[in-house]
């Protein structure tokens, strides 16, 4: 009895009484035994190891309450908000003052895009409606219809070309636009939409039979990256359009975070991680990061190996996004009660 309950049994008997003390008081045993494992990650208990713990909350906009879509330029000198309000705000981030302001006529804003050169603004809306414009001017220069529903999604190729957008209607459409000419070049029906590469050239999305799939559009050609995909999990194309990070269900408490070459489907790093430490519904790439948003705060990935590299369990954000380097993120506060809600401005060195 005196070795079994030395060294790491001891440990383990102890932290098995603390859990089924926690399951009494009416706390979850999972939580402590998550922390335990991740302890070194906390940036509140071991700030010292990751640079990535250096994020700093730098500035907050208050100006657009109802804002449910964000976006940062490529410089990371501009971020624009659109809301329920039907209007686009543009923000100067370096004074944190606003810049601009576009009314649209119609359709609450749902998604936004802003062009590499950060001078062209394309939002999608409530009214199917897929309008570009013109950073200042004060009217869309241009505007898209063949939705037949609400535009939840708009992309702009790194090119500054083409258009993507999709809609949810009772037919949803994922549409290709001629970004100059305003034409529509392809439309493609989908089932569930994942993502698109930078270049515009990708589409990712998952078929009726549980696949996830590659539209190439310039080809209009299809393949299976993965199987046994349910629309249920998450994929994204990582910025320089070589890496396929993917987030599969493992069972009812665990999740694969797993990262591939897009190109040839093989596998180059996979984790399995507790449901309590990843919640796979907001994630964000930079170009060596996957930023994904858990009920307790950020959590901080290595791109290439997937390892855990830091937990930012005060920062609560939703739609939030990410500068291309990786050193400032931006993202809705007090999203779940609706009160107040502001824009939140994180950087790091």
């Amino acid at each position: 009895m005196k070795n079994f309950f030395s060294g790491k049994w001891k440990l383990k008997a102890l932290l098995i009484l603390v859990a089924i003390i926690l399951s009494f008081l009416g706390s979850d045993p999972e939580d402590l035994f998550t922390f335990l494992q991740y302890r070194g990650k906390y940036c509140s208990h071991n700030a010292i190891t990751s640079p990535y713990c250096n994020f700093r909350v730098v500035g907050t906009l208050e100006g657009h309450p109802t804002a449910n879509a964000l976006v940062i330029s490529a410089d990371g000198q501009t971020l624009v908000s659109g809301g329920q309000d039907k209007t686009i705000k543009v923000w100067e981030l370096q004074t944190l003052k606003l810049k601009k302001t576009l009314q649209s006529d119609s359709g609450a804003i749902n998604a936004l895009a802003i062009s590499p050169d950060g001078k062209t603004v394309v939002s999608g809306s409530g009214d199917g409606i897929v309008r570009i414009w013109d950073i200042t001017r004060d009217r869309p220069q241009k505007i898209l219809k063949g939705h037949s529903g609400n535009v939840t999604h708009v992309d702009i190729s790194a090119d500054g070309q083409t258009i993507i957008s999709l809609d949810q209607g009772k037919l949803p459409e994922i549409k290709v636009w001629d970004m100059a000419t305003g034409e529509q070049k392809a439309r493609l029906p989908y089932s569930h939409f994942d993502d698109i590469s930078p270049d515009g050239k990708t589409v990712l999305f998952t078929s009726p039979d549980s696949k996830l799939m590659a539209w190439n559009v310039a080809t209009n050609q299809q393949k299976v990256l993965l199987k046994s995909f349910s629309p249920s999990n998450l994929a994204r194309i990582s910025l320089d359009g070589q890496t396929l990070v993917s987030i599969k269900r493992a069972g009812k408490y665990y999740f694969y975070l797993q990262v591939s070459d897009l190109t040839t489907g093989k596998l180059k790093a996979q984790k399995r991680f507790s449901r309590k430490i990843f919640r796979p519904f907001d994630i964000a790439l930079s170009h060596n990061l996957i930023i994904g948003s858990t009920s307790k705060g950020l959590t901080l990935w290595n791109l290439q190996t997937v390892e855990l590299e830091a937990i930012l369990e005060k920062q609560l954000l939703s739609l939030f996004v990410v500068s291309p380097d990786g050193k400032l993120l931006a993202g809705i506060t007090n999203s779940r009660d609706h009160q107040n809600p502001k824009i939140l401005l994180l950087q790091r060195p």
